[in-house]
């Protein structure tokens, strides 16, 4: 009974596709016509790859390439709409591509925080009051923390100098410049750009402002000023900002490029009560 259901089934439904329809032939002419526009709505327009453009990405990949750690001193501020502007010393500390540590001091002396990443875990302790937080890394974000959507990796390639970028993204450079410098947008199969990346006159990274599929911005980074240490050009301070109106400005200072140290710094263990 039921495979004679299903064969009753089947030859009523192809029945009613081929006189309710056109029949196959004329479907399948119509399908191999619909194809090549369907195809065109999931690639970028003009999908040539823009030479020039993808010389640039190489570029800015290979920024700083030998630099993998570092330590420094920073000042870090913090700024929205609706709190006021809050400023910290901090001692940081990195590897790429997940470890970080950053000890914040209060204005008046003592420790007012900690924030760090092993890779596996996301660590936050606050002082005086000795609260301590521990979740799994996951993609790493920092958003809970800075408000910011930015993640871990993102913030390592920020302090070592170089833009993170999709590598799924097609390069296109703007046929304009003025004077802010040259413009490389990073396009998706839809054809929407999701970053916009401008360089100055050496080819140095100065702005990048990544956009959602609605071509909302997300966050925008600019890099301010340039300092040499060891032979890689580094920023003095990079501002990251949301569309919230949320801004982290991190100046750099005493940086120390490839610097050594124990894993173990990027663990945070409850504080001692």
């Amino acid at each position: 009974m039921t495979i004679a259901f299903t064969h009753l089934r089947n030859r009523s439904f192809f029945g009613r596709f081929q006189t309710g329809f056109v029949g196959w032939p004329a479907f399948f002419l119509i399908l191999m016509a619909w194809l090549p526009t369907a195809c065109t709505r999931f690639s970028p327009a003009n999908g040539q790859p823009d030479l020039s453009a993808e010389r640039m990405v190489a570029g800015l990949r290979q920024t700083n390439a030998g630099l993998t750690r570092f330590k420094c001193m920073a000042k870090i501020t913090i700024a929205d709409a609706i709190r006021p502007v809050q400023s910290f010393r901090a001692a940081m500390a990195g590897r790429l591509t997940d470890r970080l540590r950053i000890d914040m001091f209060a204005p008046f002396g003592g420790s007012a925080g900690t924030v760090s990443s092993d890779g596996k875990h996301l660590f936050l302790v606050t002082h005086p009051s000795g609260e301590y937080y521990k979740r799994r890394f996951g993609n790493g974000s920092l958003r809970r923390i800075i408000q910011i959507n930015v993640t871990v990796g993102d913030l390592l390639e920020f302090l070592v100098g170089r833009i993170p970028m999709d590598d799924g993204f097609l390069a296109r450079l703007s046929p304009d410049k003025d004077e802010a410098g040259i413009h490389l947008a990073l396009i998706d199969r839809w054809g929407k750009i999701r970053q916009r990346i401008t360089v100055d006159a050496s080819m140095h990274p100065v702005r990048s402002v990544w956009f959602d599929s609605r071509q909302n911005p997300i966050r925008t980074l600019m890099v301010v000023g340039q300092q040499e240490i060891d032979g890689y050009i580094l920023p003095e301070r990079i501002d990251l900002s949301a569309a919230s109106g949320r801004r982290v400005s991190v100046a750099l200072d005493r940086y120390e490029a490839n610097a050594r140290f124990d894993e173990s710094l990027f663990i945070l263990a409850p504080p001692s009560s």
